[in-house]
C-alpha cells in the first residue's frame, strides 16, 4: 500500500475521531449556552446536527422554547428522554 493511500486512511479515521467528539460534546454541554441553539438541540434531541421534520417540531422547538422561556424549562426537561428515544438519539439509551 503506497505511502499516499496510507496517509489518507489515517486523516479519514482522524476526521471521523473529531467530528465524534464534537457531537457528544455539545450533547452534553449546556444547549441553552450555545451560539446556535436550533442546532445544539438538534444534537440534544435526535444525536446529529439535524433531524426529522416531526422531531424538528416536537424535540428541537420544545428545547429551544425551554432555553427562551424559563417556565418551559421544567415541562422539557421532564419529557426529554421520551423526546430523545423517540427521535432516535442512540446515546440515551
Amino acid at each position: 500500500m503506497p505511502i499516499g493511500s496510507k496517509l489518507l486512511r489515517v486523516a479519514v479515521l482522524a476526521g471521523a475521531a473529531m467530528l465524534i467528539s464534537v457531537s457528544s460534546g455539545v450533547a452534553q454541554e449546556n444547549v441553552c449556552a450555545a451560539k446556535d441553539k436550533r442546532q445544539a438541540c438538534s444534537v440534544q434531541c435526535c444525536g446529529r446536527w439535524s433531524c426529522p421534520p416531526s422531531c424538528e417540531v416536537d424535540c428541537v422547538k420544545a428545547c429551544v422554547d425551554a432555553c427562551n422561556v424559563p417556565d418551559r424549562a421544567k415541562a422539557y426537561a421532564l419529557r426529554k428522554r421520551d423526546l430523545q428515544l423517540r427521535c432516535g438519539n442512540k446515546s440515551v439509551r
